[in-house]
């Protein structure tokens, strides 16, 4: 297959570029930049929002788009017209309707204009991505797949949400912070994430078919409690049950401590105050072939490919004073892992 992924520098574009590679396909990026994210890919150089001459006379079986304005969308969707055999969107979950049903399939009611109480601060970017959806299903003229995404991570995640536990885990057993570590929330709450990488298989492979659909692509499918992932994540950093001891947070207590830290910045965790649903169903991705890695091998790799980046700082968390503090106001209690 000659694939065409539009981005592809960044994160889950990076993935589906390093995907196709190793399923032996040719990979073509198109970005600002015009670098090739890895060896063997093609580069092109365009303007979203400007020159897309560098597709002009260019041929591919598909087509994968990840950006977010609905115009830019549009104009790319309109250029690839006769060109290439299917495109692939990749929307997100909260594009769903806050009142829908706790657990929406594809088939849920979505977000509509002028519907959103003034404080969501999700309606006008879902509102955005499904413009974008609507863009590409009407001003392209093949098969178009539609992912629905929700939080994702894994190596090269900007955000370092899922990255932080990990990491603090890892600063925890060698000394450089302290055992007791502030954990979010109720233990047994069931978590939903992606792994990027999960996303970008699932997408070449959807993307090969050529037939349209629409996709939640949620993970990881199960019902698994935060406390588990937690754990999984200990063991990825090297540790025990017993090694270090959580200071379990109540939400309510958290939310006030932490209306000055943007959701993005902070550590992963349940529930989310952005995702008014319970859960997301993907059945239909997961019967057609997605399929999600443990939590342990996400935590291995975002921990390995955080040492090597050579960069010490982290996207989200807290710097140990203020992790302390939180533990002394918003803690219910503490235990040790196991």
């Amino acid at each position: 297959m000659r694939l065409l992924v539009l981005g592809g520098g960044g994160f889950l574009g990076y993935h589906v570029a390093a995907e196709a590679l190793r399923d032996g396909h040719d990979v073509t990026v198109a970005s600002r930049s015009g670098r090739a994210p890895l060896d063997g890919v093609e580069a092109l150089t365009v303007d979203r929002h400007g020159d897309l001459s560098a597709l002009d006379g260019r041929r591919f079986d598909a087509a994968l788009d990840t950006f977010s304005d609905p115009d830019a969308v549009r104009s790319a969707a309109e250029r690839l017209r006769g060109a290439v055999g299917g495109l692939g969107y990749v929307s997100g979950m909260s594009v769903y309707h806050p009142d829908g049903p706790a657990v929406p399939d594809e088939g849920a009611p979505v977000r509509r204009p002028g519907e959103a109480a003034v404080d969501d601060p999700l309606q006008e970017r879902s509102l955005a991505k499904l413009a974008a959806e609507e863009a590409v299903t009407t001003a392209f003229d093949g098969p178009v797949t539609v992912l629905r995404v929700g939080v994702m991570v894994g190596p090269r995640d900007p955000s370092d949400r899922f990255t932080w536990w990990p990491v603090r885990l890892a600063r925890a057993l060698a000394g450089e912070a302290p055992q007791t570590v502030l954990a979010p929330g109720d233990p047994t709450r069931a978590v939903q994430y992606s792994d990027a990488r999960d996303i970008a298989a699932f997408a070449v492979r959807a993307l090969g078919s050529e037939q349209a659909r629409v996709f939640d692509t949620v993970g990881p499918g199960r019902a698994q409690p935060l406390a588990a992932v937690l754990e999984e994540c200990l063991a990825a950093a090297g540790g025990r049950p017993g090694d270090v001891t959580w200071a379990w947070a109540g939400e309510n207590a958290l939310r006030s401590e932490l209306r000055d830290v943007e959701e993005e910045a902070r550590p992963l965790w349940f529930p989310e105050d952005q995702i008014p649903q319970d859960a997301i169903d993907s059945s239909a991705a997961i019967a057609a072939g997605l399929r999600f890695r443990p939590a342990a091998d996400t935590a291995r790799d975002v921990l390995a490919w955080f040492r090597e980046r050579g960069d010490d700082e982290l996207a989200a968390g807290f710097d140990p004073t203020r992790e302390a503090d939180l533990v002394a106001r918003c803690a219910e209690g503490t235990a040790p892992t196991g």
